[in-house]
């Protein structure tokens, strides 16, 4: 039995308050940082772009302040909402609908780039999503996908071992680091709640990003480019692939 539906209730009580963490964090350099990738990785003007799996439309915003033309989906319809609002208070044209990642409907080769951030994690079948991405992307075209080791220290002793190290910092320290995202939490989400879903799902018992380099690989992307974060036990990364030419 899949988890979506779990999935996609958790993101809608996290809609709100996660759309006020993705507002400021357009302002930080983490929004500095996507434009000038997005511009490095992205050449074509207006290009036909496809944020795959949005949440609260961090991507779009960027991307359109750049030319490009985007479309944005996500499977949480509380974060479509937002996206949609957030879209509106920017003054933005973004076709924006509730829609599942790893079943894209639309047609074959429609999109000149993909770009999804911390979407595959949670997922039942990533590998789907990857040849959804392929499936739906031009020859020539590009993917830009961020994500992570998110809950692997729940099967791999490893990344325990650094989960452990980490917790145990964070309480010898006299206040905690707060994250965005934390500080946001204004409907007092128990965050607890996807952890637990993240144990059953499978991108928890694989070390990557090498897994996604294969799921690439396999489907026929070429120039793989991979960008880790976290040294020799990866806590994230970047990967970026071009669909080969007909």
């Amino acid at each position: 039995m899949g988890h979506m539906e779990e999935i996609k209730d958790y993101w809608n009580l996290r809609a709100n308050g996660f759309s006020l963490a993705v507002e400021e964090e357009l302002k930080t350099e983490v929004g500095v940082r996507w434009k000038k990738i997005f511009q490095e990785y992205i050449k074509k003007e207006h290009a036909n772009v496809l944020d795959d799996g949005t949440g609260a439309g961090f991507f779009p915003v960027i991307l359109s302040s750049l030319g490009h033309c985007v479309t944005a989906i996500d499977y949480s319809d509380e974060m479509v909402e937002q996206a949609k609002k957030r879209f509106a208070d920017h003054g933005l044209t973004v076709k924006v609908q509730q829609m599942d990642a790893q079943h894209l409907q639309f047609a074959d080769e429609s999109f000149d780039a993909i770009v999804s951030r911390n979407v595959l994690w949670n997922l039942d079948d990533p590998a789907e999503a990857y040849r959804e991405m392929y499936r739906v992307l031009k020859p020539g075209g590009t993917i830009l996908v961020e994500d992570g080791n998110m809950y692997l220290y729940l099967h791999d002793k490893d990344y325990a071992k650094l989960h452990d190290q980490y917790v145990e910092k964070q309480k010898k320290k006299q206040k905690a680091d707060v994250s965005l995202h934390g500080k946001y939490n204004v409907d007092n989400v128990d965050f607890s709640v996807i952890e637990k879903i993240a144990e059953e799902l499978p991108m928890s018992c694989r070390r990557r990003p090498q897994w996604d380099f294969d799921q690439l690989v396999q489907l026929g992307f070429t120039d793989i480019r991979v960008e880790i974060q976290g040294g020799a036990l990866p806590m994230g990364f970047l990967i970026v692939a071009r669909k080969a030419e007909v």
